[in-house]
């Protein structure tokens, strides 16, 4: 199996999964006293949990979408026609990579909780394996609270794909670059629309996160600027390298100022009061989330290289196993073994967190070296053999 891997898109994966993994786990430190220096630093940090998550998913939508974007974008442009078995080779592909696992931890979660007794956490949990738990409705609660966003991203390989087969085969288009960019906005278009209809009645009630933020039918499109992201390289790699900086100082810029909006309790946009901006949150807040991560690819994509060999190397490991640290962190080690463990001390709860950190990874470097990586060169062969 080759891959030419790109260190600063290893950078990216490897913020948003820590960042998500820190945020579901820190309530963990908030167990041993409300004072002293820990625990001021320690509610702070929850404080900041909600955005840092929504971030560090979105930060994988984007970057998801980066790089599928590319792959689809070339296969349009250089095969004469856009075909079928172009999508159920890119299916084929994808799905060796997302589901073996998924479907291994999903698995996993429903033996261990039946295990140990936690039924209630085993709503839905067929629908898990079709992804089809949180289409148009609330993700369960108390089961694998992970899978909204895997679902969100398979219902996106799925439907591009078949979007653009359906519109070419329609259309017959002449000018490839112009028909792919009306394509990329109108899809973008259509779930902008949606959430904008839904914020004058939402249909999952007052819950943003449950009702909006992991629902497939108003997500789709934050995998898409990640897309467009991949559209603008390949027809206009030159002009986004020139503006790489101001793009990446936009898009840091504003992450730290929606994060202040969903934090500061006299505003807090995603739980508002004032029905004006309760409607603009529930209209726009989740266009803003994935756009704004989606400018920092361009400098990231560009950073070719990192001095430091250890930081390298960190940056490598960490984003290779990242799928697996995603499926693993909460529902299979958090939830079932550390969520009511209580230590008596500063120094235990530390040492007990640490240790929460050293399963993640070492659970998730064992599973990618003896799983994904196995499976990886199997998808491969069998590609060669489809070719």
């Amino acid at each position: 199996m080759t891959s030419k891997r790109i260190p600063g898109l290893d950078i990216v994966r490897s913020v948003a999964i820590l960042a998500v993994v820190a945020a579901h786990s820190c309530v963990y430190l908030l167990r041993v006293g409300d004072t002293g220096l820990l625990g001021s630093v320690t509610h702070g940090f929850a404080a900041c949990a909600y955005p840092l998550a929504a971030f560090g998913v979105d930060l994988f939508f984007v970057l998801s979408g980066f790089l599928i974007g590319n792959i689809l974008i070339r296969t349009f442009i250089n095969d004469a026609t856009f075909s079928f078995r172009d999508i159920r080779s890119f299916w084929i592909r994808r799905w060796f990579r997302t589901l073996p696992l998924y479907w291994l931890i999903l698995t996993a979660d429903i033996a261990l909780y039946h295990f140990l007794d936690l039924r209630s956490h085993e709503m839905n949990k067929a629908f898990d394996y079709l992804f089809i738990q949180n289409l148009w409705y609330p993700h369960p609660v108390y089961f694998f609270g992970e899978a909204w966003s895997l679902s969100v991203e398979e219902w996106f390989y799925i439907t591009l794909p078949i979007t653009m087969y359906l519109s070419a085969l329609i259309f017959k288009p002449e000018n490839k670059r112009k028909f792919l960019f009306r394509i990329f906005a109108g899809y973008i278009a259509v779930f902008v629309v949606l959430r904008f209809i839904n914020a004058f009645h939402p249909i999952n009630g007052p819950d943003q996160e449950a009702g909006i933020r992991k629902v497939v039918a108003f997500r789709l499109d934050a995998v898409m600027y990640g897309v467009l992201i991949a559209y603008f390289n390949h027809y206009h790699g030159t002009a986004l390298r020139k503006l790489k900086n101001i793009l990446l100082a936009t898009g840091i810029a504003g992450i730290i100022c929606i994060a202040w909006l969903m934090t500061a309790p006299s505003i807090n946009i995603t739980d508002s009061q004032n029905h004006t901006v309760r409607f603009a949150s529930d209209a726009f807040l989740y266009l803003l989330t994935p756009l704004l991560c989606a400018l920092c690819l361009p400098f990231a994509s560009n950073i070719l290289s990192v001095r430091n060999r250890y930081l390298s190397g960190f940056f490598k490991h960490i984003s290779k196993i990242s799928y697996s640290m995603y499926l693993v962190h909460y529902s299979l080690v958090f939830i079932p073994f550390f969520n009511n463990m209580k230590a008596v001390s500063i120094p235990a709860t530390v040492l007990y967190y640490l240790l929460y950190w050293t399963i993640v990874i070492g659970l998730s470097s064992l599973l990618y070296k003896y799983y994904e990586y196995p499976v990886m060169k199997l998808r491969d062969r069998f590609s060669e053999r489809e070719r």
